[in-house]
């Protein structure tokens, strides 16, 4: 596996509960080392710090175990324009998956397991985002790479593998093993706890007004391990994962609604609000429901969730 960030981290805690043994790659570029520390004392998982641009950390990585599925996290997902330089996020983003694939085939993987994006449908979402959908139209770099990291994946799976699975995740929320406090690498709904803590005024963009799909970080991991089961006939499949549609500025309303109960006093401002679209109509099927895929967790619970994380450590500026 490569990347124990956020989503990272949950997946190898699921794998290891399951009694996987897990190899980890990270280069703790915008994870903290000290929060890996107990993921990486368990049983049955191995560490290995480098990155996926790098064929050496690449090579340690597959030296540790036999390694029968990949799972690519490691990216520079940020859309942030102060998270990284154009540079660092096209060498993380088009290069890594590169080196990654061809790894992964040099030492015999069968199945490779990306993360992708549900933003792949472009910056403005459509009502009805279905996998056989066109991609979309961008405004940063990261949310571009994917399509490149996807594209590429199709390649190698359709010409001499491994297969690929690519999971366009929705907007991941929700309390994990590793966490960010960074605004810069945090969702919208996690931003907007750490918002609602610090006492800021949550702002929702015009785009915000769109409805989106999203889902907790324990769903999302789930996607994932259930992609690696999917029909070994095909090469490559993308597939959507999202628990529940809504706009951000319903999310807003919820983190408002959760941290008033706590005693918080809250602030929510949106452009256009007066002309926000509602929820209803739209919808991010899936075929991984097939494969079983069925999420655990509600956006409301999770805000709450979140919001006592936030609140137990020394978020405050």
């Amino acid at each position: 596996m490569a990347g124990l960030g956020y989503i990272g981290a949950q997946l190898a805690s699921d794998l290891l509960r399951q009694g996987e043994r897990v190899v980890g790659l990270e280069n703790f570029f915008s994870t903290d080392a000290a929060a890996v520390r107990a993921l990486a004392a368990r049983p049955g998982f191995t560490l290995v710090r480098g990155s996926i641009t790098s064929p050496r950390s690449l090579a340690r990585a597959y030296a540790t175990a036999d390694i029968a599925t990949a799972y690519l996290l490691a990216a520079q997902s940020s859309a942030h324009p102060q998270a990284a330089s154009p540079r660092y996020t096209e060498f993380a983003n088009l290069l890594g998956p590169r080196l990654f694939a061809e790894s992964a085939r040099a030492h015999g993987v069968r199945s490779l397991v990306y993360a992708s994006s549900l933003r792949v449908y472009g910056d403005i979402p459509p009502w009805q985002a279905r996998e056989n959908d066109c991609y979309g139209r961008f405004a940063d770099l990261s949310h571009l790479s994917k399509i490149y990291a996807e594209k590429l994946l199709e390649m190698y799976a359709t010409q001499s593998g491994p297969r690929a699975r690519a999971v366009r995740l929705g907007l991941v929320y929700g309390v994990g093993p590793v966490m960010k406090t960074d605004p810069r690498f945090l969702t919208a709904p996690n931003k907007f706890c750490l918002q609602a803590v610090r006492g800021e005024t949550i702002v929702v963009s015009e785009g915000g007004l769109r409805p989106q799909g999203l889902l907790h970080v324990a769903d999302a991991a789930q996607a994932l391990r259930l992609a690696a089961s999917l029909p070994e006939s095909t090469p490559y499949l993308a597939v959507n994962a999202a628990a529940e549609v809504a706009t951000m500025l319903s999310v807003a309303r919820a983190v408002e609604s959760s941290a008033r109960k706590r005693g918080l006093d809250v602030r929510v401002t949106a452009c256009g609000e007066s002309a926000a679209p509602g929820d209803g109509g739209a919808a991010v099927p899936s075929r991984l429901v097939e494969a079983g895929f069925r999420p655990r967790r509600a956006l409301a619970e999770s805000m709450d969730e979140t919001l006592a994380y936030f609140l137990a450590r020394d978020v405050r500026p």
